[in-house]
């Protein structure tokens, strides 16, 4: 009977719903930490128990069993990125800005084998993070790491967050060599944009001559025929 228990997830179903309406705080987390030791549980069962400890305030071992199920489904488990979603926002608000260095470790973790396309709803809540309770240089660390993570699609997004942090908090000419990593990281059309915004930020700087080379610079990248605010610029 135990064997068969064992590969049935409807019969593990039942007794999860039974001992969490019927037993007692122990046996459910007995039985959860079976199924967990089997490795017979889905994500939703780990959320679940995750859930059932929190509600009970075992809080560390509610993380604990968010650590257990990771380790049964990591990236590129499609239900990782669920786990560590819940898991880090329930972190987060369980310490409310308190251990950092225990956060940051999570993070780290989190998005050393993430997936590109995962990528960018960790990143900003890390960015997010340390500009609320840690070091804006952290903050502007991660912004700049998040450009190179995401998938290509996302990267030009990703640099204009990045500039415009970096020109919140250090002031605008410190966003110059961003400028130039985004010009030479992103497809034509996108870099030519870049550049658009990098001359309208220097002429802002009374800085005409640097504005004016980096239109040229764009120019070989801006398509006339598609182009039309770049060379509407280029003419002003």
């Amino acid at each position: 009977a135990g064997r068969g228990l064992s590969r049935s997830l409807r019969l593990w179903n039942l007794l999860f719903d039974l001992e969490e309406s019927l037993g007692t705080v122990q046996t459910t987390k007995d039985a959860y930490d079976r199924a967990l030791d089997l490795k017979v549980v889905t994500p939703s069962h780990v959320l679940n128990y995750a859930a059932f400890l929190r509600e009970k305030k075992y809080f560390e071992e509610s993380f604990a069993a968010y650590e257990r199920g990771l380790g049964l489904f990591p990236f590129p488990h499609a239900g990782a990125a669920m786990l560590w979603k819940n898991y880090l926002t329930e972190f987060l608000e369980r310490y409310d800005g308190s251990k950092t260095p225990r956060v940051r470790e999570l993070f780290d973790r989190c998005l050393a084998d993430c997936p590109a396309e995962e990528s960018p709803q960790f990143f900003l809540k890390y960015a997010t993070y340390e500009e609320s309770h840690g070091l804006t240089k952290r903050a502007l660390g991660v912004y700049e790491k998040m450009c190179t993570s995401v998938p290509d699609g996302e990267m030009y997004t990703a640099y204009r967050l990045y500039i415009a942090k970096a020109s919140h908090y250090l002031g605008a000419t410190s966003a110059r060599p961003i400028y130039e990593a985004a010009i030479a990281a992103l497809e034509d059309k996108d870099a030519s944009n870049i550049c658009l915004e990098y001359a309208k930020m220097e002429t802002g700087l009374r800085e005409v001559d640097r504005a004016r080379t980096v239109l040229v610079y764009g120019a070989q990248m801006a398509d006339p025929r598609v182009s039309q605010t770049y060379w509407k610029a280029w003419h002003e």
